[in-house]
């Protein structure tokens, strides 16, 4: 014979608490698939919480930095990202369209200082020279 109580989906009776370490604790006595009697659904909604909190740093921040340009931008803008990020071999990202429709990115190869272009043969490439 079932017992009817198992079967059912009870609400939590009792309010949250933590234990010592600040681990939510569940006080009802429904029936758990799993022995400990910790809320995990409020652990989870801690920790995304958490996650959606932390700021990333050094190369990740800038990363977010630039996908949340890319993703709030207009086309024009989209457009001159991914043209001069590319065809500057990744030494210029600019989000001017008029100045990047108009400018060729490999005849006018800049590189950072103390850095040269090079073909894969190791011969080197004319670039523009760096008022540095």
């Amino acid at each position: 014979a079932a017992n009817s109580e198992t079967n059912e989906e009870a609400a939590p009776t009792a309010a949250v608490e933590t234990d010592e370490k600040g681990v939510p604790i569940v006080k009802d006595r429904k029936n758990r698939p799993y022995a400990s009697h910790r809320d995990w659904d409020a652990i989870e909604k801690n920790l995304e919480k958490e996650e959606k909190a932390e700021k990333p740093e050094g190369d990740a921040a800038m990363n977010q930095l630039f996908q949340s340009i890319y993703k709030n931008a207009d086309e024009d803008t989209r457009r001159a990202m991914i043209k001069s990020y590319q065809t500057s071999g990744g030494t210029v990202l600019s989000t001017n369209w008029d100045e990047v429709g108009k400018k060729d990115y490999e005849k006018a190869r800049t590189a950072p200082k103390g850095v040269e272009w090079k073909n894969w043969e190791g011969e080197k490439l004319p670039m523009e020279k760096d008022d540095d």
